[in-house]
């Protein structure tokens, strides 16, 4: 075992340069299983229901973590643990497995046929009662020690996984840094539970009845709405986002900061002169909520020409994802108002 000093450099030093980016977690593992190998390693998140979103497999085989998420995470040890106490922190399979508690087929059709028989749980906070859980899995018996080392550690991965959490954040609600801040934000799970709201979100539900109705329409479809106190965009999380895998995040352009204009009249202007009319024309009906067979259909094209489209269009502004779009979208709605008022 190295000496603690060398290991938190090491530890440190590599999680530290991944901050902001949705390979934070994996980093994590990636060092400590340096120190402690393992035959598997994933990252999950995982509800106080049990529920589980794969956010990252590392090299597990993508089946295994399949399974796990649609079958057999409720019943999983670890997750039970979760289920029952929400209590951050270290936890092994020895410490919580109770042979007198039934855990389904958990073990005889899924754990023990993957040759698994020990595992070490870091479970990390995350908003809405949640965890994201750091799984490292061995087909042999960790030592004492190995314990002893995740839990010397747990407290200081907390903080770096507080300040990622941050991070990512704040990316998503300025567009990557473009300066986009939005005065009102909620963001809710893949089952339409809340996670997390600002200030500004609190106060504005409360002045708009109608606004949280409008945050929970249906999850397929993604369109803005016209409420009372503005206008409310709704954006799809990736499946890597920590804090709300798969989920949404609603923002709220309040009156101060935007006027009633129409969102098709925002969409003339917006990134005029940097695309073509084409890619303008897949720009708008991305905004729709529209994907890319769709939008092959009402552009009577093909798919393949549709995906060549939004490669280009990412390449030229320097984005990987349609989530983007909407964040610059709604950067160019506040700063337009702001040059009307």
């Amino acid at each position: 075992m190295m000496e603690a000093a060398s290991a938190a450099a090491l530890v440190f030093g590599r999680v530290a340069a991944s901050l902001g980016t949705s390979g934070f977690h994996r980093t994590v593992l990636d060092v400590m299983r340096q120190i402690l190998p393992s035959d598997f390693a994933q990252v999950y998140h995982i509800d106080r229901s049990g529920r589980a979103v794969c956010l990252d497999p590392c090299d597990t085989p993508e089946d295994y973590c399949r399974s796990y998420e649609a079958v057999f995470s409720p019943d999983c040890p670890l997750s039970r643990y979760w289920q029952k106490t929400a209590r951050p922190g270290v936890v092994t399979l020895t410490q919580v497995r109770d042979d007198g508690e039934h855990y389904g087929s958990y073990f005889s059709e899924f754990y023990e046929p993957a040759g698994l028989v020990d595992e070490i749980g870091l479970m990390l906070p995350s908003p809405g009662r949640n965890t994201v859980a750091l799984f490292l899995e061995r087909s042999s018996k960790f030592s004492d020690e190995a314990e002893i080392f995740a839990r010397q550690f747990f407290g200081g991965i907390t903080r770096l996984h507080r300040v990622n959490n941050h991070l990512m954040l704040s990316a998503a609600m300025s567009g990557r840094g473009r300066g986009a801040q939005s005065n009102a934000v909620q963001i809710m799970d893949r089952f339409g539970n809340v996670v997390f709201a600002n200030r500004a979100w609190r106060l504005a539900s409360q002045e708009d009845k109608s606004l949280d109705r409008c945050a929970k329409t249906d999850f397929a479809r993604f369109t803005d709405h016209a409420v009372d106190t503005g206008q409310m965009s709704l954006l799809r999380l990736g499946g890597s986002f920590p804090i709300a895998p798969n989920g949404r995040m609603c923002i709220l352009t309040q009156d101060q900061l935007a006027p009633r204009m129409a969102t098709d009249e925002f969409k003339k202007t917006f990134l005029a002169g940097q695309i073509s009319k084409r890619e303008h024309e897949v720009i708008c009906l991305i905004l729709d909520g529209h994907p890319a067979r769709t939008i092959a259909g009402k552009l009577n094209c093909a798919v393949e020409t549709v995906k060549a489209h939004k490669k280009r269009i990412y390449q030229r502004l320097d984005i990987t994802t349609e989530r983007e779009i909407f964040l610059m979208f709604v950067q160019h709605m506040q700063q337009h108002s702001r040059v009307m008022h």
